[in-house]
C-alpha cells in the first residue's frame, strides 16, 4: 500500500487552521473510501474529483483508495478541499515525489474539467 499526504485549511470562526489530507492506495477492489470526512457534500464530490483528474489524462488508480482529513475534531465543510485530496491521491499513485508537498498548503475547489477554481470565503460562513 502506498500513502502520501497534503495540506489544506479549515475554517475555525475567524481563524485558518491547517488539516491534513491522507490518500492511500492499495489492499482492495477498486473504489474510494473516504474517513472524517464530516460534511456530506464533500463525500458526495469524490466522483467530481474522479472526473477532474480522468479529464486531465492522468487516471484514477485501479485500486481501493483511501481517503482521511484530520484530525478530526476540525470541522471539514466545503469544496475548497478538492485540489489536496486529488494532489495526495497522484502522489500516493507514484505521479510524482510526495515530498514536494511537505511545505504546502492547497486550496482549490477542481471543475470537471480538472480546472482548478479559486476559493472564496465570505464572512460568517464556510465556503
Amino acid at each position: 500500500m502506498s500513502t502520501a499526504r497534503a495540506y489544506s485549511v479549515a475554517l475555525v470562526g475567524v481563524e485558518g487552521a491547517i488539516v491534513e489530507v491522507e490518500a492511500a492506495i492499495g489492499g482492495g477492489l477498486p473504489r474510494m473510501v473516504s474517513g472524517r470526512l464530516a460534511d456530506a457534500p464533500l463525500g458526495d464530490a469524490l466522483e467530481r474529483r474522479r472526473a477532474a483528474l480522468q479529464s486531465q489524462g492522468l487516471g484514477w488508480p485501479a485500486q481501493l483508495v483511501t481517503v482521511n482529513l484530520s484530525p478530526a475534531t476540525l470541522p471539514k465543510a466545503g469544496s475548497h478541499f478538492d485540489l489536496a485530496i486529488v494532489t495526495s491521491v497522484c502522489a500516493a499513485a507514484a505521479r510524482f515525489d510526495p515530498a514536494v508537498l511537505n511545505d504546502m498548503v492547497l486550496l482549490g475547489e477542481l471543475g470537471l474539467d480538472g480546472r482548478v477554481h479559486r476559493v472564496v470565503w465570505h464572512a460568517g460562513r464556510a465556503p
